[in-house]
């Protein structure tokens, strides 16, 4: 008996030594280390991979679900399991297509983290949006149901209904629920790493602090804050930024921004332009801040003079890992054939535009840029800005845009 169970433990170690072989020699196409240690959820409810794979199964959502009962059901072990055998799952499809196209993905970045590829579930983060949606901006390319003033800015624009941006609703969630997530997170404290503050806008959110007064500080010493914010607003009552910093072991500020000046404003409707540059500067001593760039058609001109524009004024990063591409209307792909061309030839040498350089090379057509070239002229007609002013290339008049001149 012995014998046989030490042969099978053998049998156990040489396979899991073959399968670490495939996915560090990069033979294992499925493998991701986000199914061991990532719980994210969208504002619909649903638990999902990553804020990058599609919906799967809708058996698991917050509104049923704690985020700890979802992690160790059996349906994660079950794909757990599927991707050790390297079997590709649907869910992650946007990564593969990644692959395809410029030989490395989300995943294959997440891969690159690591000396020793997680194979088990231990220190988790958590991706979760369970504080609410209120948010203080109306970002021209955000989900509806990420955003309160968004929501409300649709109803205006599309009043006959605009299901075909998203195909998922916000679906509140019960204070009654939100209080047994709260409470499994912290008998679970101990496993987390890092937890990911979103909304909405994380600062004015009250469920924001209330989750991070029930962290006890021994545990807030072991874990990292991250903050995906529009940076707009530092206070909330009695809050401030600072408070933050010296409670857990790191605080990492990742600040959406998508251009600078009137185009700004226009992209994060109604943002105070100079309010938002302030709070750049007035941090700059206690906040390891960069900033996010959401790469859409009115700003895929111009990333390179965005990147050069606050490093050389506030010394802070750019990244540009953000691709719009629901709905597919505002993606750089639909671009004209010779504009693609030329986009791709001037950032295709630069490692920071991967993305950038596959959301150009995907398959578009005119008829998705005549519906974001709509979508931005009523838009524009709510917010009462002409935006033809800032990008005259994407006046109504589609010959405009279609001809690439």
């Amino acid at each position: 008996v012995h014998t046989i169970f030490n042969i099978i433990i053998l049998l156990k170690i040489i396979q899991l030594y073959f399968y670490l072989y495939d996915i560090n020699t990069n033979m294992n196409k499925a493998y991701c280390p986000l199914l061991f240690n990532e719980i994210f959820n969208d504002s619909s409810g649903e638990y999902r991979f990553c804020c990058h794979a599609s919906t799967s199964s809708r058996k698991y959502t917050m509104h049923t679900h704690t985020p700890f009962e979802y992690f160790n059901s059996e349906y994660m072990e079950e794909n757990r399991n599927l991707i050790f055998s390297g079997k590709k799952l649907p869910e992650c499809e946007v990564c593969y297509v990644q692959e395809d196209t410029i030989g490395k993905s989300w995943r294959t970045e997440e891969i690159e983290k690591y000396k020793i590829l997680p194979t088990s579930v231990n220190k988790i983060k958590l991706k979760l949006r369970i504080n609410g949606t209120f948010c203080n901006l109306s970002c021209y390319m955000c989900a509806p149901y990420n955003s309160s003033t968004r929501r409300n800015e649709m109803k205006e624009v599309y009043p006959e209904g605009w299901k075909w941006w998203q195909h998922e609703d916000f679906v509140p969630l019960k204070s009654k629920q939100w209080e047994l997530i709260v409470d499994s997170i912290i008998e679970n404290i101990d496993k987390v790493s890092e937890i990911l503050m979103t909304g909405g806008e994380p600062l004015q959110l009250p469920n924001h602090w209330k989750l991070l007064n029930r962290i006890p500080d021994k545990y807030a010493k072991q874990i990292t804050l991250v903050y995906n914010t529009n940076f707009t607003e530092l206070q909330y009552k009695k809050y401030h930024v600072r408070d933050i910093m010296n409670r857990f072991k790191n605080v990492h500020w990742i600040i959406s921004c998508d251009h600078y000046g009137d185009k700004l404003q226009y992209i994060r409707y109604p943002i105070n332009v100079k309010q938002f540059e302030n709070n750049l500067s007035d941090t700059k001593d206690f906040i390891n801040k960069f900033l996010q760039v959401t790469v859409s058609l009115l700003n895929i001109e111009d990333l390179i003079q965005i990147k050069e524009y606050y490093k050389n004024k506030y010394n802070i990063n750019t990244t540009f890992g953000s691709i719009v591409n629901t709905p597919i209307i505002l993606s750089v792909r639909n671009l004209p054939e010779k504009k693609k061309e030329k986009l791709i030839n001037l950032y295709k040498d630069k490692d920071e535009f991967n993305f950038v350089v596959s959301e150009l090379k995907q398959p578009g057509n005119s008829i998705d840029l005549q519906g974001g070239i709509e979508y931005m002229t009523r838009l524009s007609k709510y917010r009462n800005i002409d935006h033809t002013k800032l990008w005259p290339e994407y006046s109504d008049k589609l010959n405009i845009t279609v001809e690439d001149k």
